[in-house]
Parts: structure tokens; sequence; C-alpha cells
């Protein structure tokens, strides 16, 4: 399809991996694809993801949006529980 397309993805996301974005991108010629590092699923509200996300819609031209604020993300920290990170 030649739709307008932003796909995101954690880059730990073991739910839906960027590879599979990656596959989905080869069939889309207007699309654009994001990957957080040191994410995992559910990127949406994530740094400046929220902001991008409105020019998106806004000018639905994915090439032309500046991701850069993406690099400054931290990752997430490691957890062994339920409770998160955090004792």
């Amino acid at each position: 399809s030649d739709v307008p397309a932003l796909l995101l993805s954690g880059e730990l996301d073991p739910v839906t991996p960027p590879a599979y974005a990656e596959r989905v991108l080869a069939t889309l010629p207007n699309g654009r694809h994001l990957v957080l590092q040191g994410q995992g699923h559910g990127t949406l509200a994530l740094g400046c993801m929220p902001k991008l996300l409105a020019q998106f819609i806004e000018s639905t031209d994915a090439t032309a949006l500046d991701a850069a604020c993406l690099d400054t993300m931290r990752p997430v920290p490691p957890f062994t529980s339920f409770n998160g990170w955090e004792p």
C-alpha cells in the first residue's frame, strides 16, 4: 500500500520484535520504522514519541519526522519481579 505509515518498535520487545515491523515496512513505500533503543513493548507514550506521533498525524509524512530526540532515551532498567526494577 502507498498509504503513509509510521511503525513503532521497542528494541527489546519480545512480543512484536522490530524484525516484524521491518517485514511490514517492505510493503509500505511511504512508511518509516522507528525503533526505540532499550525499550520493550508499548512505546507510544515514551519520551518524545507523543510529539512525533502528533507531527505524523498532522503531516502524514513519516520521512520528514526528526526522530533524533529518541536517541536521548535511557534503556528500561532490568527487573526480576512483578514489582518492577526498584525494591
